[in-house]
């Protein structure tokens, strides 16, 4: 049984104002793709100027909009833009918070769904900082219509952090089940904690 503190949940939605990004630069801010500024928006407000340890940045499809543009550029033999492509890679929204909110934590960027990103950061507070903290943020948004994995549902982001002390949160690891499409686990997760579905959801528990 995995247990921990969960506090700072933050959901955003396509669609909504990021008043957490106001702070970046306008230049710098229209350059950000929709599930870019998703992410940011949410990471922001849930560190609401707080530090952390560590930095947990999940997505299983990515911001594959970009990738997909890059893809359409060779096939009609044009070069794909630099700036396309270095905001295209799993890792871009990792680097990219980096750089505009001047912040060195250390982070790892996943193709995971929310509750292995979940025991990603637990796994390292356990090993490297029993009596820290650290921020998951999970991310996604839909495939293009051209995939046949392709499915329809509204871009969103959530970050919460997670710390080892008083846990309000339980996991057991005997009724974990994989989660397909992953961003599912997020939404299920976020129905959770703000009470719309019952004390439990699949392996998680509230303390």
């Amino acid at each position: 049984m995995i247990q921990l503190n969960v506090t700072q949940l933050k959901f955003s939605c396509v669609g909504e104002v990021y008043p957490a990004l106001e702070h970046i630069p306008a230049m710098q801010r229209r350059r950000l793709s929709t599930i870019a500024k998703l992410a940011l928006n949410s990471a922001i407000e849930c560190l609401a100027q707080q530090k952390v340890d560590y930095i947990v940045w999940a997505s299983q499809y990515g911001d594959e909009h970009k990738t997909y543009k890059i893809l359409e550029d060779v096939l009609h033999d044009l070069t794909p833009s630099p700036t396309q492509f270095s905001t295209s890679v799993h890792n871009a929204v990792a680097g990219l918070y980096s750089i505009l909110c001047k912040d060195a934590t250390p982070s790892t960027s996943l193709c995971a769904d929310w509750t292995e990103a979940m025991i990603e950061a637990y796994a390292y507070l356990k090993t490297m900082h029993p009596q820290g903290r650290a921020m998951v943020v999970y991310y996604d948004e839909a495939l293009p219509e051209v995939y046949e994995e392709h499915q329809i549902f509204q871009g969103f982001s959530m970050a919460a952090l997670i710390g080892l002390e008083m846990p309000n949160i339980a996991l057991d690891e005997n009724k974990l089940k994989q989660v397909e499409p992953k961003y599912l686990d997020a939404m299920h997760f976020n129905e959770f904690w703000t009470q719309t579905l019952p004390q439990s959801y699949g392996a998680w528990s509230k303390c």
